[in-house]
């Protein structure tokens, strides 16, 4: 979906303007001016800008090994480029990447640049210099990970986390001085 876009058959390559909402599979990805072109194997490229003072954005399902568990990676930032052949989404400018499971906030990053490599679940965060972006002065990368639950294991720690506890039948009063 865009207000308007124009796509050249020869050059494979398509860009739509104005409002723009896409979607591939689970990945939706919009912002204001988004240039799509495939290349002679079929991988397809994009790149979405935002609007002046805007975010362009993309959420995308993950595969989950966890029956009943929702998981989705969405991120925000000024320029996004994702790259089929690779299966990298980059995030440059102010660039935000959350996970959710079942739309609850697991984990945040937030650098000048994130590179989110679908095929192997991995991030890579790039700090900037210090900016007047109040959500990070200084450039840095900044971070949340939640725990995760451990699966219960038969090793001693799991043993010792099952002893009942019972109140003290002699206690001692402290001498004093």
């Amino acid at each position: 979906e865009a207000d308007s876009g124009e796509c050249d058959d020869l050059k494979q390559v398509c860009v739509l303007v104005g409002n723009v909402m896409l979607s591939k599979g689970t990945l939706r990805a919009g912002g204001e001016r988004v240039q799509v072109r495939k290349d002679p194997e079929g991988y397809q490229y994009g790149v979405i800008v935002a609007a002046p003072g805007k975010l362009a954005t993309f959420r995308q399902r993950r595969d989950s090994s966890k029956p009943g568990l929702e998981e989705f990676v969405e991120g925000h930032a000024e320029r996004i480029e994702y790259d089929e052949r690779e299966d990298t989404v980059k995030l440059i400018t102010r660039a935000r990447v959350r996970l959710l499971e079942n739309e609850v906030q697991r984990d945040e990053l937030r650098g000048d640049a994130i590179t989110y490599d679908q095929r192997n679940a991995k991030y890579f965060v790039t700090g900037g210099k210090p900016s007047a972006d109040p959500s990070n002065p200084d450039g840095r990368v900044r971070g949340t990970i939640a725990p995760r639950a451990q699966a219960p294991s038969d090793g001693p720690s799991s043993k010792a986390g099952n002893v009942a506890l019972t109140p003290a039948k002699d206690i001692v009063t402290p001498r004093s001085n």
